[in-house]
């Protein structure tokens, strides 16, 4: 097993990335089974989708997210009873500016029914 930090992976996907090398590397030996499973948090996924969104494009964020769904090499450790209804909502919005943590925050309100949110 091996946990793989938000930079790992902003920097795989990030050709530009001083070191996109070392983190193709390690997508190569994960792939090959050279370290057993990958493993993520879910707070992990928040920063890479919303680094993404920020400095790439929304289609980064999402395309990169779905392969971290999708990919049988990779566990999220899923700590949330929100957490998949968080992604449906960063994925679905449209200009809005949210991280993915802001959509977290809304799926919790949805979940509980809370018409009332308080930020800065």
């Amino acid at each position: 097993m091996i946990f793989l930090d938000s930079s790992v992976i902003i920097a795989y996907k990030n050709a530009d990335d001083v070191n996109h090398k070392k983190a193709v590397d390690i997508f190569q030996k994960l792939n090959a089974g050279e370290y057993g499973i990958g493993v993520i948090s879910e707070f992990v996924f928040s920063e890479v989708t919303t680094v993404l969104a920020l400095r790439k494009s929304m289609k980064a964020a999402r395309e990169v997210g779905d392969v971290l769904f999708e990919a049988k090499e990779i566990e999220i450790m899923k700590a949330s009873d929100v957490f998949e209804r968080s992604w449906d909502i960063f994925t679905n919005q449209e200009n809005t500016g949210f991280s993915f943590v802001d959509a977290s925050n809304l799926a919790c309100m949805e979940m509980r029914k809370d018409k009332e949110n308080s930020d800065f």
